[in-house]
């Protein structure tokens, strides 16, 4: 029997913890790296606005398509607790920041670019959120999405509609 999440919170939990990491990372670099800000500043804006653009271009596309095609949830489907979710949706969040941390002690030239990577990919979510919202609401359906133990696999999960209650 599938599990599912409502895809909105998942993309909230995401969006926003690594919005932290990516905001966070910045002002760390800024820090770590010193000198004149704009060694950090100028790629933490490049990556956050090639990544958001690549994302929007290429995962948008395929998650819009997903969410016009997605059927009916079935009867056996189980909703996942919201704690579980909560634990499962920071897993991405969890891994930037690691990544973040060991980039500002190894490399601390590419800490920037690792915190425009968590801001990108938290731009992306927090947009792909907001269009799902308006779209579940403008139907009064809610958006659910497989969960798996993979949590950067979401291009693979299937997504299903259900009334909102």
């Amino acid at each position: 029997m599938p599990t599912a999440a409502p895809i909105t919170r998942d993309l909230t939990i995401d969006g926003f913890g690594l919005a932290a990491v990516g905001v966070i990372g910045l002002v760390a670099s800024i820090v770590v790296v010193g000198g004149n800000a704009t060694r950090v500043i100028v790629p933490w804006i490049i990556v956050l606005l090639v990544l958001g653009l690549a994302q929007v271009v290429i995962g948008g596309g395929w998650l819009r398509n997903a969410v016009q095609d997605a059927p009916d949830a079935p009867d056996d489907l189980v909703i996942e607790a919201p704690g579980i979710q909560t634990r499962r949706a920071v897993t991405p969040t969890i891994v930037g920041a690691v990544l973040l941390v060991l980039a500002l002690l190894v490399v601390p030239p590419f800490a920037p670019i690792v915190a425009g990577l968590a801001a990108g990919a938290a731009a992306t979510d927090l947009r792909s959120r907001q269009w799902i919202s308006a779209d579940e609401r403008a139907q009064g359906i809610t958006l659910l999405r497989e969960t798996t133990p993979l949590p950067f696999a979401t291009s693979r999960k299937r997504l299903w509609v259900r009334p909102t209650d």
